[in-house]
């Protein structure tokens, strides 16, 4: 008859095991702050693409001429018609 004095599991010390559960903690942590994160980080990429494009779109246009023949648009209409848009916002 044997007899067994010592028993010995095949599984992790607790050491390995407190390091296993600490990487997929910091893991789990830096997939979720990513993943938070990136949003707002592509929304910044984006304001900061407008910023450069804006004001190269944002110069002056040429205007027709006046039906009226004239050249010089009426005082305050700046050679827009009021179909324009934001014409009444003024």
């Amino acid at each position: 008859m044997a007899v067994q004095t010592t028993s010995r599991s095949g599984g992790k010390s607790v050491g390995s095991a407190v390091l296993g559960v600490l990487l997929t903690l910091t893991i789990f942590v830096l997939t979720f702050v990513g993943f938070l994160l990136a949003p707002l980080a592509l929304l910044l990429v984006a304001f900061l693409v407008w910023t450069v494009v804006r004001p190269r779109q944002g110069g002056e246009q040429p205007t027709a001429a006046p039906a009226d023949g004239t050249d010089q648009p009426e005082a305050g209409h700046r050679g827009r018609s009021a179909t324009d848009f934001g014409a009444g916002a003024r």
